[in-house]
């Protein structure tokens, strides 16, 4: 059974606290509104820590937790071992609370972050550097299937594994049994691959999706002008679901096809303090998979996107 969930970050939540954050109490009441089956735990220390408590929250709202993420810089070989750490802590409690992945993303560093989008300008990781990231990537993977987490690798624009050369390596140069595939619908896009295409590719090693939306005259603009990440970001190139240029109709038949069984997770990836209403936005996104037929897949689902709880 396909689920639907929203995500922090689509209430701009990218660290533990921030005075600009709403309450992580109203996060899950509006989760709940717009119509979602769950959400991801975002960066660990928002959400209440204490399994206990927390799914006593979230049954409250009847929604379930899908994922746990880390993203961080993963080619600093010193930093392995509190990668790690911090790995266990974050899946001891996604474990508990019954989530399904382990998402695995690098970190935007500022080379990368300028040449966003634009495969021939950005610069490769050397040989040593890449076996650092991959290594690292394997032991947080292994810490992830210890608790039986689907570990999952998501590439990311201003990331050293945003392109379609360093997708392909990344999963060439690690482990298929323990380390899956995130499809991003809108990162995937921004570094100029086919999501749809993405995933019946590699279909072998898909495991779970996270649905964003694109604006390709705001990306086009961005290219043109060597913007970096945060500039297009801020410009809005990343848009509520239907308002962009990701196929979700191909998409939908695309995971039809391949009998996916899981999770998809939207990410609007809003500042707290831009233009957005999340909660609008999440209604907006959500109202727009029941139209191209992502409805009727889980208790949460409602054509209205105003609740069905």
């Amino acid at each position: 059974m396909i689920r639907i969930g929203n995500a922090p970050t689509s209430w701009g939540i990218e660290k533990p606290a921030d005075p600009a954050y709403p309450l992580w109490q109203t996060v899950l009441d509006q989760v709940a509104e717009a119509g979602y089956d769950g959400l991801e735990l975002g960066p660990r220390g928002f959400l209440p820590d204490r399994p206990e408590e927390l799914a006593a929250e979230l049954a409250k709202r009847r929604l379930g937790l899908s994922a746990a993420n880390v993203m961080t810089p993963l080619a600093d070989r010193g930093s392995t071992a509190e990668l790690v750490r911090d790995a266990e802590l974050t899946c001891d409690l996604a474990e508990a609370l019954g989530a399904s992945y382990y998402v695995i993303i690098d970190g935007i560093t500022p080379d990368r972050e300028r040449t966003a989008g634009r495969s021939e300008d950005a610069q490769r990781l050397d040989g040593a550097a890449w076996r650092t990231l991959t290594d690292t990537v394997q032991r947080l993977a292994e810490v992830a299937a210890a608790r039986d987490l689907v570990a999952t690798f998501h590439p990311h624009a201003g990331t050293r594994v945003e392109f379609r050369d360093e997708v392909e390596r990344l999963l060439e140069d690690t482990d298929p049994a323990l380390v899956r595939l995130c499809v991003d619908t809108g990162h995937s896009t921004y570094a100029g691959m086919d999501p749809v295409e993405l995933c019946r590719t590699y279909a072998d090693r898909l495991a779970y999706v996270h649905l964003k939306d694109l604006s390709v005259p705001v990306l086009d603009g961005a290219r043109r002008d060597k913007a970096g990440f945060w500039e297009a970001y801020g410009r809005g190139v990343f848009c509520v679901l239907g308002r962009g240029s990701v196929d979700f109709v191909g998409l939908r038949r695309c995971l039809e096809d391949l009998g996916y069984d899981g999770w998809l997770t939207v990410e609007q990836d809003a500042s707290p303090t831009g233009d957005s209403v999340p909660l609008a936005d999440a209604i907006a996104s959500r109202r727009f998979l029941a139209e191209v037929g992502f409805a009727g897949l889980g208790p949460g689902s409602d054509a209205d996107g105003g609740g069905g709880r």
